[in-house]
């Protein structure tokens, strides 16, 4: 599957992927995944590639009705479904140091593994494992889904993962980064 740095889902319809590849590539190299409507890139600078789509949102370019969403990744590993969790967890360390007291949640996008990989369960022990890590640091971590002041944003495409500390700043600059 090569690097990649960036997860981009089409929104549906005929036609939408190609049309959208087409000017992604203008911006980095981009290339579907073997799941539907999702395309995996890399771009050189995460921020300026950000900033660019959210100029062409606010210009109304056509193009960009054919973007579902985006999620930059931060880091990318390969895993197994069993170790996937524990992976999960060593990932949290370097993200807890980058949070502050408030609210918090985990969402894993899974694609693939079916039956392998249980989305809740997993997005539950990391969750778990995230608040006792800001615990131990000091810091007081809880979650809630509605408008967290941080989604931890986990995505996986076959045996490979991302994930992405995403902040409530940072998801109203860039509204087209909401995670599912």
């Amino acid at each position: 599957m090569g690097s990649w740095n960036v997860i981009v889902t089409v929104a549906p319809g005929p036609g939408r992927e190609s049309r959208l590849l087409r000017q992604l590539r203008r911006l980095g190299y981009f290339k579907p995944t073997e799941f539907k409507n999702v395309c995996s890139g890399h771009v050189e600078d995460t921020a300026q590639f950000l900033e660019g789509l959210r100029a062409a949102r606010e210009n109304q370019e056509p193009w960009l009705s054919d973007l579902g969403r985006v999620i930059p990744v931060e880091q990318t590993f390969s895993f197994t479904p069993e170790t996937l969790t524990g992976q999960l967890k060593q990932a949290m360390i370097p993200l807890v140091a980058r949070m502050t007291e408030g609210t918090f949640h985990v969402r894993l996008e899974r694609r693939g593994l079916p039956g392998q990989v249980m989305s809740q369960e997993v997005e539950r022990q990391v969750g778990e494992h995230l608040q006792a890590l800001a615990e131990a640091a000091g810091k007081r971590l809880q979650v809630s889904f509605a408008h967290a002041d941080y989604v931890v944003a986990v995505e996986t495409i076959g045996t490979r993962c991302g994930i992405a500390l995403l902040d409530r700043t940072f998801r109203e600059r860039f509204p087209f980064v909401l995670p599912h």
